[in-house]
């Protein structure tokens, strides 16, 4: 009968250990990546509600904008040259769900309500 060894395991059993220990690990990584996808089209329309809502406040401190009527445009870059809007060093504001897509040449419409002094914005796609 073979002897055993009386100093600890031998090299197969720590390399079964090993690729066990390993399937195990590939199993529970694989089950649970869906907890970290990332939802892009949600990160969009944050981006887009955002930049309405600082749409807004830059015509409010710009009423002059509605001086011939009560509809105006105006661009994501101009709110970005104005200090309303962050963007990347070289001031573009990108999108979330594709880097190489930017939101600085679409319009945002403005639509001022005389009456309760108010502007609601409209991101246009």
């Amino acid at each position: 009968m073979k002897s055993l060894n009386k100093f600890g395991y031998t090299k197969m059993e720590v390399l079964v250990v090993i690729v066990l220990l390993g399937i195990v690990a590939f199993i529970t990584i694989n089950s649970t990546s869906y907890a970290f996808a990332i939802d892009t089209t949600d990160s969009v329309k944050e981006v887009k509600t955002l930049i309405e809502k600082q749409a807004e406040e830059y015509a409010l401190d710009n009423l002059d904008l509605f001086n011939e009527a009560d509809t105006n445009y105006i661009l994501v870059s101009e709110l970005v040259e104005n200090g309303y809007m962050m963007a990347n060093d070289d001031g573009i504001v990108t999108s979330p769900d594709n880097s190489g897509k930017t939101f600085n040449d679409n319009k945002i419409k403005l639509e001022y309500n005389k009456d309760n002094n108010k502007v609601e914005a409209t991101f246009i796609d």
